[in-house]
């Protein structure tokens, strides 16, 4: 069997490229209209950027929801921006989303690299072909960046994108990382938690390696999961491992909860802490999420799983259709 028939790894050093040329992609595109709210209709990878584009603008008065559903929300009017985010161009629950919210009445921009979608919007980011959704998350995110830019709806300075790609250049290392966070992983089920704040980006984690990886993981934020889940970790079984993803702007009271509940879980699981690299949100993010990739290819190794495929997830559509 070609454990990589995709090409996953270099697709995943790749990454950094295709940042590079999303930012391009948005040019001339624009909302001129004034909004009152963002919703975001995507599924799987595609609502990944969704749940990063809420991060970036949660310091904003521009409220963000990201739709995984066959609706939108009952609020969606004629002052609500819809990025309608689909790879495939074909994502049944998003295509049922959009023609609810055309209902409504939204402004609607579509980002997909062809399919159903590219006929049922005015406007349109079409984004290369060919790759996993899980692997498009800069053609997926950073056009709806450059178009809120583009709309004065926000203002994404050169120097945060510089920073971002700075980080992202070195490959190698983030590469050497995840080989050496994989190996302490290795034959355990990850448990990712985070902040609040940055929850989006554990869960990147988590369906990284479900997809990847073809593994079982988890994950949880800070501080919900101090009122529920650890308690389960009395007795926990050494079968599982916490990953913790801390950032120096962690809330000061989170980073006292994760220093507490790493004493906690260490007597019964390995712990590891991860830290986001870079000053500007931007860069934190992505150097999470650059890393998290590499692990949950390193993990696809030690599991001897092909990364590429996903013939479970392709079998469930097919069943669903008949």
């Amino acid at each position: 069997m070609t454990l990589d028939s995709q090409n996953i790894m270099q697709v995943i050093r790749d990454f950094p490229k295709q940042c590079r040329e999303a930012l391009s992609l948005p040019q001339g595109i624009s909302v001129s209209e004034e909004i009152s709210n963002i919703v975001v209709i995507g599924m799987g990878g595609s609502a990944m950027g969704g749940d990063l584009l809420k991060i970036y603008l949660s310091n904003t008065n521009i409220p963000v929801y990201v739709n995984r559903d066959y609706k939108v929300p009952n609020f969606v009017d004629e002052n609500t921006l819809v990025f309608a985010v689909s790879y495939s161009g074909n994502t049944e629950e998003t295509l049922a989303a959009l023609a609810d919210a055309k209902e409504k009445k939204a402004k609607i921009i579509g980002i997909t690299s062809g399919g159903k979608l590219v006929d049922e919007c005015e406007k349109i980011i079409q984004i290369p072909s060919g790759l996993q959704p899980r692997a498009a998350l800069g053609y997926l995110f950073f056009p709806m960046l450059g178009i809120l830019h583009n709309s004065n709806i926000i203002r994404v300075k050169n120097d945060e994108l510089n920073e971002v790609m700075g980080i992202l250049k070195q490959t190698d290392k983030f590469n050497d990382m995840g080989e050496e966070l994989s190996k302490q992983l290795k034959d355990k089920i990850p448990i990712i938690y985070a902040s609040e704040a940055l929850g989006p980006i554990a869960f990147r984690w988590k369906t990284q390696i479900n997809e990847n990886a073809k593994m079982p993981a988890f994950y949880n934020v800070f501080s919900e999961m101090n009122h529920n889940e650890i308690a389960g970790y009395k007795g926990m079984d050494r079968k599982f491992a916490a990953v913790i993803l801390r950032d120096k702007h962690d809330n000061d009271r989170i980073k006292k909860r994760m220093d507490v509940c790493k004493e906690i879980m260490e007597v019964n699981v390995d712990v590891i802490e991860v830290h986001t690299e870079g000053d500007s949100l931007l860069a934190r993010m992505f150097s999470a999420i650059y890393l998290g990739d590499f692990v949950s290819y390193y993990l696809a190794v030690w599991n001897r799983a092909d990364p590429g495929p996903v013939e479970i997830i392709e079998e469930m559509k097919g069943k669903i259709v008949e």
